[in-house]
């Protein structure tokens, strides 16, 4: 590594960490002097999202139809899925010759297509509660009881997480159309994919033909994201959480590096600048690409006596120091006693690695929703937030000497030299 080089490694092509060397002794092998005042800035986002999950096998026939079988990853506002176009975007991996490579690839069309059951088949409370049932298979039978608007009628009996791809007729049209000849097998048999849309995945991915071995794939809104409002403040969009906060962040360290690069002052000359971007968060982030792995062994300040976010007293008053030098509205929020509170990585970095951690991020409407809504000014601040954290970081003295310093040798004139924003909605 040299000095002012700027590198990134990825992890299963979901999770990377970029950084950006500016410490001299840092590169030439030395321990950090005892006047240095530059260490290692670091913030950390998710890039995944609630979103419904293409089981290995995941087809069948049934009443004319080949249906799809998911599966529920995150916790996620599943109603918000029904009655609108679903696209699919994720990896695959093929053979192509001797070699197996892996290939990202998205559909933005709408392909998939979850309906809800027409009004005069629900009874009031099915109308009202909107039940889901997340487990049936696609060969599960679907059983109507006799008097269908019986208040005893079990939500559980029908398939409701089976997306549509198309009709069975269809289907056979384009077989034919194509020169396939179809196996014969029984309909209600799970298929991997439908040779339609494989043929439609390898095509995407620009290699027609190729055999495709297995995939990694979600389902998602296919409608683009757009900005809203009369005066277009709303950014509309699926995956805001916490896509947001990575762009933020990830744009932050871009405009960081380049302050560092031209000397402009003010800026931390001797940090080792860090935005990471961990898979995995919204399923506990123990995984090969989540934070709890070897990897690292208005904006609202979030608290919970409870530890669920990793801000206290000291990383707190550091951040509102950074935004009231840069003009930045805060905000604080904490949970009431009586609702379940949500969690980030920041716990669990600050405790893995022993660095001050604050929790921040965004107001958003609808968080785990299919599409989610945040504000513009809100981004914005959020971006320049992390920027000024990355650029205006040699702030020794904000912290008095010793003030919660237990003797950790990267404490400097009572400033940690780790330090670390999460930042999550």
């Amino acid at each position: 590594m040299a000095r002012g080089g700027k590198y990134f490694v990825t992890r299963n092509d979901s999770c990377i960490a970029a950084f950006v060397v500016e410490v001299p002794c840092f590169v030439s092998g030395r321990q950090f002097g005892k006047d240095s005042t530059g260490g290692f800035c670091v913030t950390a986002t998710h890039t995944d999202s609630p979103c419904l999950r293409l089981r290995p096998r995941a087809f069948a026939e049934k009443e004319g139809y080949h249906m799809g079988s998911v599966e529920c990853y995150g916790g996620g506002l599943w109603h918000t899925w029904f009655d609108r176009g679903l696209g699919i975007a994720g990896k695959v991996a093929l053979r192509i010759g001797t070699k197996v490579e892996e290939r990202l690839m998205r559909i933005s069309k709408p392909l998939f297509y979850l309906p809800n059951l027409a009004i005069h088949l629900k009874t009031v409370e099915e109308i009202g509660a909107f039940k889901i049932n997340k487990v049936m298979r696609a060969h599960d039978t679907i059983r109507f009881p006799r008097n269908h608007r019986s208040k005893t009628r079990s939500l559980v009996q029908e398939q409701h997480l089976q997306p549509i791809l198309c009709s069975a007729i269809a289907e056979q049209l384009s077989q034919s159309s194509e020169g396939e000849k179809r196996e014969s097998k029984d309909k209600d048999e799970d298929q991997r994919l439908p040779p339609a849309l494989e043929r439609l995945v390898t095509q995407t991915i620009g290699l027609p033909g190729a055999k495709l071995l297995d995939w990694d794939f979600c389902l998602m809104d296919s409608t683009p994201s757009r900005l809203s409002g009369i005066h277009s403040e709303f950014i509309e969009s699926p995956r805001l959480d916490n896509l947001a906060s990575t762009f933020a962040a990830f744009e932050a360290l871009v405009e960081a590096s380049r302050c560092q690069s031209e000397g402009a002052q003010g800026c931390g000359e001797t940090d080792i600048l860090v935005a990471v971007a961990f898979d995995h968060e919204e399923v506990g982030s123990e995984s090969l690409s989540g934070a709890n792995s070897n990897i690292l062994e208005g904006v609202v300040i979030k608290e919970n006596a409870n530890q669920s976010y990793a801000s206290n007293a000291c990383s707190m008053s550091f951040v509102r120091v950074i935004a009231e030098e840069a003009d930045i509205p805060l905000q604080d929020f904490v949970v009431r006693n009586d609702s379940r509170c949500g969690g980030t990585v920041g716990a669990m970095l600050s405790a893995r690695l022993g660095v001050r951690t604050v929790d921040i991020g965004i107001p958003q409407w609808a968080m785990h929703s299919c599409r989610e809504i945040c504000g513009v000014t809100d981004l914005m601040y959020l971006q320049k937030l992390l920027e000024c954290f990355k650029t205006g970081m040699t702030l020794a003295g904000i912290v008095g000497p010793g003030a919660g310093d237990d003797g950790n040798t990267l404490i400097h004139r009572g400033l940690s030299m780790l330090r670390c924003i999460s930042c999550a909605a």
